[in-house]
C-alpha cells in the first residue's frame, strides 16, 4: 500500500475510535467483526479455484454452525407474522448475500484491500438512512467520525478517482 492508503486506514482507524468513545466493548467487537472479514477477504483473494457460490454457502453454513450454541440463550419467541420472515428474508439477501458475492467477484479483479475499505461506504450508507429516513438524532462525534471514515475512502481509492500517478 501507498502512504496515502496508509494515511486513509489512519484516518478510518481514527474515525472508529471516536465512534466507540462512549462504549469500549462496542470497539472491540466491531474490531473483531474487522479484523476477521479483513481476514476473509485475504483468504479469499487468494483462492481461485473454487465456485464462488458455493464458497459462500459453505461460509454461511459455518457460521450458523458456529453461532447455534448460542441460541439458547438469546432465542426468544418465534414470530408468527408474515411480515417478519419477508423482512429478514430481504435483509439477508440484499444487505448480506449479494454484497458477500459480489465481494468474492470483486477480488479477482481488484486488490483485497481496496474492497475492504469500499465496504466502508456501507456504514456511511446506513448512517445516512438513520438520520434521514429514521430521524435518529445525531452529535457532532457521529458527524465527524462518519466523515472521516469517508475522507479515508476517498483518500484510499484517490488513485483511481482522481487518476493520480503511483510513487
Amino acid at each position: 500500500m501507498s502512504k496515502l492508503q496508509w494515511l486513509s486506514v489512519f484516518l478510518s482507524l481514527f474515525g472508529c475510535i471516536l465512534l466507540s468513545y462512549t462504549n469500549i466493548l462496542d470497539m472491540f467487537y466491531s474490531s473483531l467483526i474487522g479484523f476477521t472479514y479483513a481476514a476473509y477477504l485475504v483468504c479469499q483473494s487468494q483462492n481461485k479455484q473454487f465456485d464462488k457460490f458455493l464458497i459462500l454457502n459453505f461460509h454461511i453454513v459455518l457460521s450458523a454452525l458456529i453461532l447455534s450454541p448460542f441460541f439458547p440463550a438469546y432465542s426468544g419467541p418465534v414470530p408468527t407474522e408474515f411480515k417478519f420472515y419477508f423482512f429478514v428474508e430481504i435483509i439477508a439477501v440484499i444487505y448480506t448475500i449479494v454484497p458477500l458475492l459480489l465481494n468474492l467477484f470483486a477480488l479477482t479483479g481488484i486488490a483485497s484491500s481496496k474492497v475492504g475499505m469500499i465496504l466502508n461506504i456501507n456504514p456511511i450508507i446506513a448512517f445516512i438512512l438513520a438520520s434521514t429516513v429514521y430521524k435518529e438524532p445525531l452529535n457532532l462525534i457521529q458527524i465527524c467520525s462518519y466523515a472521516l471514515i469517508f475522507l479515508a475512502v476517498i483518500i484510499f481509492n484517490a488513485k483511481e478517482i482522481f487518476r493520480l500517478k503511483t510513487e
